[in-house]
């Protein structure tokens, strides 16, 4: 016994055909919308890690900067402040820190009629964009 034979029914030429898949166009758009949007997320990751590192230089800085100002209210005279004038190298969390402290003198003479240290501590690294400054004022105690 023979199989009955499926006909096929033909389509006129100018029918729509049903379309699977992409075309290359399509892709090839689709390859550059994600190529752009990883390059933009990369760039962005990269800032982002600059400005993580440029922060925890600077806390690490100004915590060093206020603890050397600190120092002064541990000194057991008003002419031993003088004594903390130095630059030292600094570890703080496995980066070396350049902590340099000057103290000035104004005044304190008879005829003068004031008398205070000035107190400035700047602390460096050489990965930071900028220096860290602080300073004081102190009055003879």
């Amino acid at each position: 016994m023979n199989a009955p034979r499926i006909r096929r029914r033909r389509l006129p030429l100018n029918a729509p055909r049903v379309r699977r898949g992409l075309t290359l166009a399509e892709v090839m758009v689709a390859m550059v919308l994600l190529t752009s949007v990883i390059l933009a997320l990369g760039a962005f990751t990269a800032k982002f890690a600059m400005a993580s590192s440029q922060a925890r230089l600077t806390i690490n800085a100004n915590e060093l900067a206020g603890q050397k100002l600190d120092q002064v209210r541990t000194q057991p005279t008003y002419s031993s402040i003088d004594l903390l004038a130095d630059s030292v190298k600094v570890t703080r969390d496995y980066t070396d820190f350049t902590v340099v402290t000057k103290v000035r003198h104004v005044g304190g003479t008879p005829a003068d009629s004031m008398d205070y240290r000035i107190m400035s501590v700047a602390v460096t690294h050489p990965a930071m964009k900028k220096r860290v400054y602080k300073s004081t004022a102190v009055a003879a105690f």
